[in-house]
Order: C-alpha cells, then structure tokens, then sequence
C-alpha cells in the first residue's frame, strides 16, 4: 500500500497551504481555488476565493469569515483592550482585557489573525496594510511588558507555542520580517519559551529560564504530563527557527543530556506513555501521584496526545523521530475512536474538556493517524466523512450566528464548559478552535482532499453499522501487576447511537460526573462539568458524609449474549464524594455491577457489601433528562417515570423507599448549574432513594435502574 505520506511533497492550490510549514518556503502567492461544486471540508473551512459559503454548502459563514470577522471586531474598537463579546446572557465580556484569566490569549490572537493577514498578502487585498497595522499594534502591546506598559498579559504554554505556529507560518512565507521588526522578534525569541513550565526559580518565578549553559531537569514539569507535548512543540518550533534553546538533564537517565531540548522532550513523552500505561494512553494523573491508587485517569487528552505529538513531529520537520513505537501509540487512539464514530460528527461524551474540543479531538488524531500512514485507503475516506461533519457540526451547532457577537458557543442557553474555559476565554476558544479546523484542512488539502465531497451518506452509514456491536479498551492491561485496578473504555453501538462506559480512577475529577462509571451517549445521559450529584450510580450518606462508588474498580468483564452486552464489575471501595479525597478516608463499601445494554434499553444492577460498616447508610440514585419537565410524568407505581419528545421514553428502579420526580433547570429563580451540560440543559431529575438502614457483614442489598430510549 502506498503510504499516504508519500503525498506530502505535493502543496495542494490551497490559500490554507500557505499555513503549513511541512510544504517548505517559496514566497510566491497561492491563490485559492474557485468555489467547488459540492461541498467538502474546504469549503466549508475556507470556501470560495472570496472566503463567502460556497453553493450547496450548508452552513451560515466559513470558518475563514468568523476569522475576519473577530479580526474586523478587533479592528474597529479604538481601544482594543474594551472590545466587548455580548453573549446575550446580560454579562458582556472584555474579551482582551489583561485579567480574562486565559494566558494563551496573546499567542492565539497571534495565530488567528495571522490565518486573515497571509490570505490578504497572497491576494494582493489593498486593505491589508491596514489589517496588518493593527495585528502589530496589538501584539507588540501585548507582548512587549516593558515596566512601564500598560498592557500585561500572561501568555503561558500554548500561548507560546500558538504564537511560535504564526512566527514559522511567516517566515514559511516570507512575511516574519515584515510582519514584525527586530525589537519585536528580540523580544518574542525571550519570551516564547518552555522554561515556565519546568521548575521554579529561587523567588518561585516559573517564567524565566535558567542562564546560558545551564539545564532544566525533565523530569520537572510543574503541570499535567500533556504539557510535554506542549514544551515539545515549543522546542521544535523554535528550532525550526534558528532559535536557540536551553538543555535538559535528568537524574535517572544521563542520556537526555545529550539530546536537543526537541528530542529529549519527545523522548520523556515516549517514555511517559510507555511507563504510565500499559495500553498505550496517557495517564494523566501521574505526574502529581505517586502510588496505584491515585493514578489512572483517562479520558480525552490520554487519547489525544499521542495525536499531537505526531502533528507537531510533522509540523517542525522532525519526521526522523516519528518511530514505529509512536505510530503504534498513535494507531490505538485510532482504533479506540473508530468505534465510537457516528454520522453527526460527534466526538467525545465522556471526561473534562469536552464540547466542541471533543468532536475536535477525534478529528485531530484521524488527521495526524492519516499523515503517519497508519490508516488503510478506507480508514481515510471515512476519516475525511467523519471530519467534514464534525467541521458541518461546529458550523451549525457550536456556533451561533443569533448571538448578539455571533460566536462558538460553550456557555449560554443551557451550556455549560469547565471552569478552566470560562466565559471571560471566549475570545481565545474561538480562535484555538477555528485553528484546529484550518489545519486539518490544510493537511487534508495535502493528503489530496481538497475539495472533494465526503462519501455519501448511505455508504458511510453502511460503514457505521458494520461496526462491532461493542469494543472494550484497555487502558491498563488486566496483566498488568503495577495497575491492579481495571482501567477500560467500553463502546457500544446501538443503531445509530454510541455509548460509551469509561472506568477510569480519576483521582482529581473523579468526584465529578463526566468520570462516573456510567454510560454517556448524547441527547441521553451527558455529565455536568466540575461538578457531582447521584447521577445514575449509588451514592451513600453514611455518619454525615457522602461516598460514591468512582474508583478501585475490579474485575472487569465484558460478554455479548442474544444481542446484549453485559458488563461487571466490582468496586472494592467507596471514595468520599470531594475533589482530591485522600485515599484514608475511602469508605469499606464493595459493589457488585452489572450494566446490561439490549436494543433500546439500559440496565444497571448495583449490589452493595460490606463486613465491617456498623451504623446506618442511605443511598440515592438519580436520572437527569433532557426532555421538558412539563411533558414527564410519573407513573402510578412511584418508582417509574414516562418521557415524551425525547431520547429517552421510560425509566424506573427497584430496591429503593421512594422517588420524586422535580424541575431540575432552576433552582432558586436562577439556573441550575448541575442542569448544564457541555451540550445542552438537563431539566427533569429523578430521584430515588432509601431510609436509612443497617448493612451487616454477610448481608447485602441490591439496587436497579433501567432506562428506555430511542436509538
């Protein structure tokens, strides 16, 4: 077979080729092409020669307008640091003050701008010296922090390596120079660096680096282990530069002090994934716990990273490096992903970070698995199908072209995101997100895709169900004696539904809902960002406290009967429901649980021991619906509810006292932010629960819940 990469020599006529390094110098315009007949990816990324949605292209605006639309937004405010993003919440947003708390900001600014300012050079624009007076402006505003500015932005980690991808998309056209002055490149060459990430000063400073001829140990990284990936990407794209970078040493492996910051990054990546996880994902709690119990947790960054380290290999040039250990890593994330693909363009259910990044992060493993030559001529139209759809979703799900500042939407009309992308990021998750979309399409463009027309909706659909009817994943291989516990992904494929059962440790989110050990499919049953409550699982009161059965899972067992998966599993321990419970005060609970997934039906059967609990416990369960609170209603046993106008139909329990049935979207007159998933609200909540009664040793109680939907 022909390996996809050996199409890389070859710059599709694409005005998004020009942000792709890989493809080499060469200062002369690329123009795009004429408006394509049918729609593809490209045209919905770029489309026509003028940006504007090509014909036959479903979509409000290309991606390439709501860029130049945010750059005009920018453009036109006298004062850039009050330019206002009105969400139509009541609670506009300066979205490029100093304290929006996004410390990539000035970097993703830089990328995303600079996508408008290469088009406008490439097409002769007579507007773009304008354009490009106000891109220096603002970034040597930001980016300068002399002791007298006014303007002092962070611009950490990918912040950074953002603004290194626009540095050597100029420079790939001939452009940095004019783009920026030598004071300004200066400045850039010392404050584009790795070095906060790593370690501390001796006034406990992460910012600066170390003097000249001194290294950084590797194995100090200050934040989560997909940061590696970051720094990594930094180091080669400095590089890539002429830029020079510090050194690395490490107390246990003398070899790193030999290599190039890029390559003894790359290296320490390898190894993390090698050590920390016996499936080939990242573990991305594991730089911070030191023993079993508190590591494992996986979720969409331990399937993603394997694809960014491989992109940005690609994107700096280090193909060398791309060994068959990291193709193999890479090929897993695959093969966990192709299971879970579906005609809507929908990505990741489960885990933090999710939304809009979810569908995005399968795109960015597919593309980066299509690049490496690990996909089959199949594999990469079904890649391209389920992309093109993914970017169709964004246009017409995620964005919202009714918003007073039309914008991606994370946030209002009952969304909700992570903490860690608050509303006062809005500005720099639609540029990070518009760039993932622009690249893939470059390298697609690559790849010999440009403009062509997904597979037909009945050949991509015949693809779908011929899939398993489930896929187990391990994360941690159950022979494995360093990770006792189970750690596993179980997809399973009802008709045009996925869900997905993600046992995980989680020992940092685990108390939260997107880590729960229940299966989340969409429109069905979907977690609540940063937060916790009985969703679907036996949560037990016991002398005052709450304890949820959310790690310490054993046993794992997964078998398929008369068109019905049946998974088991035990939970040694019950943890307290706080974020970062310390392992003393887990609970000496077991659980005993059997999810049993049919055609159009869920079932759940939780059998609760223990021999040493003497006083009173009290569980509950809960099942939160999308469907209308005025259109739900109980039925005359009490234990049931009906549904209508919803995925869901009917659910019900046995085991339990007594269940009410409640409007779960307010609470107070206000929003209820348990009632906020990452994809819309949640308004009816079911509650189920128990007396308190005594558990002796040897006896035990069960409890069952079961779900009806549409598939």
């Amino acid at each position: 077979m022909r390996s996809p990469r050996n199409s890389f020599n070859v710059c599709a006529a694409s005005a998004l080729t020009l942000f792709m390094t890989a493809c080499g110098g060469g200062s002369d315009a690329i123009q795009p092409p004429a408006a394509t007949p049918t729609p593809s990816l490209h045209s919905i990324v770029y489309g026509a020669s003028d940006t504007s949605v090509p014909p036959g292209t479903d979509v409000p605006i290309t991606m390439m307008g709501q860029m130049r639309a945010l750059f005009d937004l920018i453009r036109k405010a006298p004062d850039f640091t009050q330019v206002v993003m009105d969400l139509g919440d009541g609670n506009p947003v300066h979205v490029l003050d100093t304290n929006t708390g996004d410390k990539f900001l000035p970097g993703k600014l830089a990328l995303g701008l600079s996508y408008i300012l290469i088009d406008m050079k490439a097409k002769g624009d007579p507007k773009y010296a304008d354009y490009l007076a106000t891109y220096q402006k603002i970034t040597t505003a930001m980016m300068s922090q002399t002791s007298s500015a006014d303007y002092m932005y962070a611009n950490t980690s990918w912040g950074e390596y953002y603004y290194l991808v626009a540095l050597n998309n100029f420079k790939a056209r001939g452009m940095l120079n004019e783009v920026f002055s030598d004071a300004m490149l200066a400045t850039l060459q010392n404050r584009l660096t790795f070095c906060d990430m790593f370690g501390a000063d001796s006034s406990g400073k992460t910012n600066t680096c170390p003097a000249a001829g001194v290294p950084i140990d590797v194995a100090s990284l200050n934040t989560a282990q997909n940061y590696y990936a970051v720094s990594y990407g930094i180091a080669g794209l400095r590089q890539k530069l002429g830029w020079s970078n510090p050194t690395f040493s490490s107390a246990t492996d003398p070899a790193v002090a030999t290599m190039s910051a890029r390559d003894a990054l790359l290296y320490t990546l390898a190894n993390h994934i090698r050590n920390d996880s016996s499936g080939g994902f990242s573990d991305e709690a594991s730089n911070t716990h030191t023993t079993y119990y508190d590591k494992a947790r996986f979720d969409r960054y331990s399937t993603l990273l394997i694809g960014e380290v491989v992109e940005r290999t690609l994107e700096m040039g280090n193909e060398a490096n791309l060994t068959p250990e990291l193709k193999g890593y890479l090929r897993k994330s695959v093969d966990l992903i192709l299971p879970q693909l579906n005609a809507d363009g929908e990505g990741f259910n489960y885990g933090r970070s999710i939304g809009p990044y979810g569908d995005s992060a399968f795109m960015e493993v597919l593309t980066a698995a299509a690049n490496a030559g690990v996909l089959t001529p199949q594999e990469m139209q079904i890649a391209y199908t389920f992309i093109y759809k993914a970017a169709h979703r964004y246009e017409t799900f995620w964005y919202d072209p009714t918003l007073p500042t039309p914008s991606v939407n994370m946030w209002v009309k009952g969304r909700g995101t992570d903490t860690y992308r608050g509303k006062p990021r809005v500005m720099g998750e639609n540029f990070s997100l518009l760039h993932q979309y622009m690249y893939v399409d470059a390298w697609w463009s690559k790849l010999g895709f440009s403009g062509k027309a997904p597979m037909s909706d009945s050949d991509f659909q015949a693809w779908l169900d011929a899939r398993p009817r489930y896929t187990l994943t391990w994360y941690n291989q159950p022979s494995d004696t360093a990770h006792p516990y189970s750690a596993a992904l179980v997809t399973v494929r009802d008709g045009n539904r996925v869900i997905n059962l993600n046992l995980s440790q989680a020992p940092d989110y685990n108390s939260y809902t997107p880590y729960y050990p229940v299966p989340f499919s969409d429109k069905l049953i979907y977690g609540t960002t940063d937060l916790g409550y009985a969703l679907l699982i036996p949560q037990v009161s016991y002398n005052g406290k709450t304890y949820i059965p959310v790690t310490y899972y054993k046993n794992l067992n997964v078998t398929e009967s008369n068109g019905q998966v049946i998974v088991s599993f035990d939970t040694a321990k019950f943890r307290q429901a706080t974020k970062n419970a310390a392992f003393f005060t887990d609970l000496d609970l077991q659980a005993h649980t059997v999810l049993t997934f049919g055609r159009g039906t869920l079932t759940r059967t939780d059998t609760l021991s223990s021999a040493t609990l003497t006083g009173n416990l009290a569980v509950e369960t809960d099942f939160t619906s999308f469907a209308d609170f005025q259109k739900t209603t109980t039925n005359s046993d009490g234990f049931s509810v009906s549904y209508a106008n919803s995925s869901a139909t009917a659910y019900g329990t046995t085991g339990f006292d007594g269940c009410a049935l409640s409007n779960f979207d307010t609470a107070g007159g206000a929003t209820n932010p348990l009632s906020t998933t990452p994809i819309g609200q949640l308004h009816s909540k079911f509650a189920c629960t128990t007396q308190p009664f005594t558990l002796n040793a040897g006896g035990n109680r069960t409890f069952t819940w079961s779900l009806k939907y549409s598939s």
